[in-house]
């Protein structure tokens, strides 16, 4: 029996600027972390039959690849080779739709748990290029950073080329500036799940793609105030790239949100966004200091929305096998 944990991805800096709608034209940046919440994929051999077993939202088993209803399980199936006699569990500390990369994780736990139970090794670079061309085939309007931040673990930086080329780099981060990210900082689920895929098309209309040269702008300057320790500068910068964020879809945001956003930042918080596509999943907010902070959690309470424990993953996608 094997297991892989990929952890999911909190974007920091760069916004969508990753969508091959964009980055294929202009070239993409963006600056994100591995979070400690993951995407866990058990994989065993059945015992008694051939078949193959999917459990996730559904329970599927089935006779052949080709009547797998799960999309990406079908195709990270065919890519490894395995047609027959394997049983896969996945279990999720997220729902699908809430902003954290839940395609891309799973689709580089799924690849590294059935590489290794084939006994094939990848390196996580190749399990993130590879699973990012599975969304292009399934016709997804997914970037890289998905996959790749899921796959490589704690801070990462991508350059994205208009050709198609790709170069990351783990920044250096310094550990109290790091400290005080997640001292400083605001996590908080709302609770509302949404399609993602309608969120990411909007933004590929005439007028967002114009708005994503200043986020790329943007993203670059919160990875600086990160490498320099000035975090009251991604806090305003945050806030800036929301702005502009809102007006590339309009739904990204609802009246609710933006009136929760306001009180927060009326709080204490500097600023703040709706991880990944928008229109629901998680709030980040950062706020100046300790006390501005629990002033702005009072305010996100008040709105219902519950807070969660941020934490980063610098381990990345793994596997092992468990067998007892």
């Amino acid at each position: 029996m094997l297991i892989s944990r990929t952890p999911f991805r909190i974007s920091l800096g760069g916004g969508s600027t990753d969508l091959p709608s964009y980055c294929g034209k202009h070239g993409g940046f963006i600056f994100g972390v591995a979070i400690k919440m993951y995407m866990d994929i058990f994989v065993r051999t059945p015992i008694i039959y051939d078949k193959i077993d999917l459990q996730y939202l559904k329970f599927e088993s089935v006779d052949s690849i080709d009547q797998l209803q799960h999309p990406i399980g079908k195709e990270v199936l065919k890519i490894v080779g395995l047609n027959k006699a394997i049983s896969i569990y996945f279990k999720s500390d997220t729902p699908m739709g809430t902003g954290l990369g839940s395609s891309g994780a799973c689709a580089v736990g799924l690849l590294n748990a059935l590489w290794n139970y084939k006994g094939v090794n990848k390196t996580q670079e190749e399990l993130a290029e590879e699973a990012f061309q599975i969304t292009q085939r399934l016709g997804l309007p997914d970037g890289r950073q998905d996959p790749y931040l899921a796959a490589l673990g704690g801070f990462t930086v991508l350059e994205l080329g208009a050709d198609n080329g790709v170069s990351w780099r783990h920044p250096h981060i310094d550990t109290d500036t790091i400290k005080k990210f997640l001292s400083n900082s605001l996590f908080f689920y709302t609770g509302v799940r949404r399609d993602s895929v309608e969120v990411l098309r909007d933004q590929s209309r005439d007028r967002a793609l114009e708005l994503k040269h200043r986020m790329k702008e943007i993203g670059r300057q919160i990875l600086t105030a990160f490498e320099n320790g000035s975090l009251d500068d991604f806090g305003h910068l945050m806030n800036e790239h929301w702005q502009l964020k809102k007006e590339m879809s309009d739904k990204i945001t609802s009246p609710e949100f933006d009136a929760v956003y306001a009180q927060t930042l009326k709080s204490g918080a500097l600023g703040g966004k709706l991880i990944g596509a928008g229109g629901g999943g998680y709030f980040l907010f950062y706020c100046k200091d300790e006390d501005s902070r629990k002033q702005a959690s009072v305010a996100m309470q008040k709105a219902g929305f519950k807070e969660i424990s941020l934490d980063i993953d610098y381990r990345g996608t793994r596997s092992a096998d468990i067998s007892l």
